[in-house]
């Protein structure tokens, strides 16, 4: 694979800028978008990425990309439930301590972002004043690890004097931040479904059935599996998952009815689905891209990272009928001067 560095070594071109967005497990098709550029030598001289958009920035920048992709070929559902450690804590059903593990497979914990060679713009939220705050130096993992802090979710993170939150909040998908950076040539890669077919989002992705919300035959419930790993006597704990239960479990109103009344992570993650959609097109509309790959996949669970090879299809496929308009509005436009620079960053960069 091309080296992420080389891509900065030509400076008297436009400059390619490539904008990841948020939309949890959606985000792997970020990785397809990024070889179908390379396969067509179009350069990337920068990224900006928010929650998923960062984490995929920072493997490719660190070079981990060739072996994520090794993995998620063999990598089973139930690699990817062991992920999402339970926090036992009011901030946030999950830890996001084995996901900070499972990064560091390829990125090491070291790494960071002003040593990189590309530039990357790691977005998260400002708790306090619910502005944006980009990373552009710092450890890497540590940007990353606030960037997805989806409120309710993860457990936010604080950094300094600032408690940051999932970049999607606010800047779901950051093209501002990538022409701040001096991205000239715009690739923006959008996953927001449209409003008409926003949904609810089951944990880990399973999908509503008739006659009720239950998983697969043969799958334990996410709190079934949260119990069977906790030691026997630990009341506290045991306590929590009956509390986290009230918030996981449908309630209907009346007995037998077939509607499912949103649990907690379905209310958290739709809500950020519907701001994150009323953001999207307002960025697109005074920052327009050169290029927008948009992605709706509506049956897909905010944390189900099960269906890879699926998601890698689909962006494989939307790629190519990308290809005219990538070659006419980005690549047959390098050979051009290089047009002026946008002039000072409007937001807080760190």
């Amino acid at each position: 694979m091309p080296n992420p560095k080389a891509a900065a070594r030509s400076p008297r071109r436009p400059k390619v800028g490539l904008v990841l967005g948020s939309g949890g497990a959606r985000g792997l098709v970020h990785f397809e978008i990024i070889e179908g550029l390379l396969r067509m030598d179009i350069p990337i001289d920068l990224i900006a990425g928010s929650s998923i958009g960062a984490v995929v920035a920072g493997i490719y920048a660190a070079g981990g990309l060739p072996r994520l992709r090794e993995d998620l070929q063999t990598m089973k559902r139930e690699d990817f439930v062991r992920l999402f450690d339970p926090a036992l804590s009011r901030y946030g059903f999950f830890a996001g301590r084995k996901v900070m593990v499972f990064l560091r497979r390829y990125i090491p914990p070291e790494t960071r972002l002003e040593d990189l060679g590309l530039p990357l713009g790691i977005v998260a939220t400002d708790y306090e004043t619910g502005r944006p705050v980009v990373f552009r130096k710092g450890n890497l993992l540590e940007a990353i690890r606030a960037s997805i802090s989806i409120p309710g979710v993860f457990t936010p993170v604080r950094v300094g004097s600032k408690l940051l939150l999932d970049g999607g909040v606010v800047s779901p998908l950051p093209i501002d931040i990538a022409e701040q950076m001096g991205g000239h040539l715009i690739v923006a890669v959008s996953l927001l479904p449209t409003i008409g077919k926003l949904r609810g989002i089951l944990p880990l992705g399973w999908k509503k059935r008739r006659g009720g919300d239950k998983p697969p035959p043969g799958r334990l419930p996410l709190k079934e599996k949260i119990a069977r790993r906790l030691p026997p006597g630990r009341k506290e704990e045991r306590r929590w998952l009956r509390i986290a239960d009230q918030w996981l479990t449908a309630k209907n109103g009346e007995a037998g009815e077939p509607e499912k009344t949103p649990n907690l992570i379905d209310i958290v993650t739709r809500t950020i689905d519907i701001m994150a959609y009323t953001e999207t097109r307002q960025m697109l509309a005074a920052h327009p891209p050169a290029v927008l790959f948009e992605f709706d996949f509506p049956d897909l669970g905010v944390l189900d990272f099960t269906r890879s090879q699926e998601l890698l299809d689909a962006a494989r496929r939307a790629f190519e009928l990308k290809i005219p308009e990538l070659t006419e509005k980005v690549k047959k436009r390098l050979s051009l001067p290089m047009p002026p620079s946008f002039g000072k960053a409007r937001r807080e960069i760190r």
